[in-house]
């Protein structure tokens, strides 16, 4: 990784800070770029990075006196990821960029005001849309790493300003790898893992939603870190940090014109098939079933507070 660079998006905390301290502490002649909205988060999560030592404004980029950077952006404003493309243009060559921006806002569509379901367009899809475009627009970068998630397989009920953005990356990722062939395209498809999003969205989380999500625990997102690295070195681009994650890739792809570059992809296209025809449809059921008895409580709950 010698005079080379890695760009890690939401850089200031959760699984994003923790790649970046990853690859600075390992890659020791990596110059290492964090990008977040939030300048003071991001100064705090440098210091975590290098404990206290050199670090410094991406306007500053000088290799001879540190190779720790941070850049406050909103990465979801167009014009300003643009303008980016002079400071990117001065760097050694990206070897890697890790598309980690973003957050989940559980809960039922009718709670959601309109600003929310927009923030949640501008978090998990726009942020990674306009960057990915500068990026390879301009052969800027080896290897983009995307980030959706597990629920991209499997859409229901409490994820309505989510999960569309997220699937919208995992088409977007398709579509990249049939026009940029050159360059190495990873989609990540993370499970539950224990980072301050993750806290902040069972707030609001519905009832159900839990229900439906069963009593798995989720990981440290040192471990989700761990997978996640573990696999891009073994060469595979469709990755999922736990195997509830690995069984709904297979149910996405076992009827699916796409493959997947995946852990046992071959295992995956018949469980996929299998599952499709037979054990999916009486799943289906069962949880129309449940949400149905859900929404009927929760219509009864209404009428009780108005009277």
């Amino acid at each position: 990784m010698a005079d080379q660079t890695i760009i890690v998006t939401g850089g200031s905390q959760g699984l994003g800070l923790e790649l970046a301290k990853y690859h600075h502490n390992n890659d020791e002649n990596a110059v290492i770029i964090i990008l977040s909205r939030s300048e003071a988060k991001l100064i705090n999560a440098c210091k975590k990075i290098c404990n206290n030592t050199e670090f410094s404004k991406l306007e500053e980029f000088d290799t001879n006196k540190t190779r720790l950077y941070y850049h406050p952006i909103d990465l979801s404003n167009a014009g300003k990821v643009e303008n980016l493309l002079p400071l990117l243009a001065k760097l050694p060559t990206i070897q890697k960029t890790y598309l980690t921006a973003g957050g989940a806002s559980v809960k039922l569509f009718r709670d959601y005001s309109i600003s929310e379901l927009q923030q949640g367009i501008n978090m998990n899809y726009s942020s990674s849309l306009f960057l990915s475009h500068v990026l390879l627009k301009n052969e800027l970068c080896k290897h983009l790493i995307y980030f959706s998630s597990e629920v991209s397989f499997f859409p229901f009920i409490g994820y309505s300003s989510y999960t569309p953005s997220k699937t919208s990356l995992k088409s977007l990722v398709n579509i990249l790898r049939q026009e940029f062939p050159d360059c190495r395209l990873t989609n990540v498809f993370p499970g539950n893992f224990a980072s301050e999003g993750y806290a902040e969205e069972n707030l609001t989380k519905p009832k159900i939603t839990k229900d439906i999500e069963g009593s798995s625990k989720p990981i440290s997102v040192e471990a989700c870190r761990e997978i996640i690295i573990n696999d891009i070195n073994k060469g595979y681009d469709d990755i999922t940090t736990d195997f509830i994650g690995w069984v709904l890739m297979a149910c996405d792809m076992g009827l699916n014109k796409n493959w997947n570059y995946s852990k046992f992809w071959f295992l995956q296209l018949i469980l996929g098939v299998f599952a499709n025809l037979i054990i999916i449809p009486i799943y289906m059921v069962i949880l129309k079933y449940d949400i149905n008895k859900y929404l009927r409580k929760a219509q009864v709950s209404d009428k009780t507070k108005k009277q």
